[in-house]
């Protein structure tokens, strides 16, 4: 149930970050997906902080790198198979960036999420750039 968590979380991951230039294998867990990777109205309106904005910013970076090797791998897989191989492993490991850098997988969607509308945000993450 956990892998099944992380791994619908790996692919909100990959979905708002930055509009991969790939198709997402889907999972049987893709309606749970929607359940767990979309933030509600109350925590989208849920101010970020600076510290947010800097894990934020850290994690993306590391997601951007695993999204880049992912897009250079997969052009170079063999047959289908492999390619969702990839996909998963990078999805993993797109987890585990954002894990690592001290943040849930939900905040990190919702903050990539209200980048993607809100200047005033991106505005303020670039000081951490």
């Amino acid at each position: 149930m956990m892998n099944l968590k992380k791994l619908t979380a790996a692919l909100c991951v990959v979905t708002l970050s930055a509009g991969a230039p790939f198709a997402i294998a889907q999972t049987a867990g893709g309606a749970a997906g929607q359940q767990y990777g979309e933030p509600s109205a109350a925590a989208a309106a849920a101010p970020v902080s600076e510290a947010d904005l800097e894990k934020f910013v850290s994690a993306e970076e590391k997601v951007n790198e695993i999204r880049q090797e992912l897009t250079d791998e997969l052009s170079a897989a063999s047959d289908q198979e492999q390619a969702q191989q990839l996909q998963f492993d990078a999805q993993q490991e797109m987890v585990e960036a954002v894990e690592s850098s001290g943040m849930e997988v939900a905040r990190y969607n919702e903050i990539a999420s209200r980048m993607q509308t809100d200047t005033e945000l991106r505005e303020r993450a670039q000081q951490f750039n």
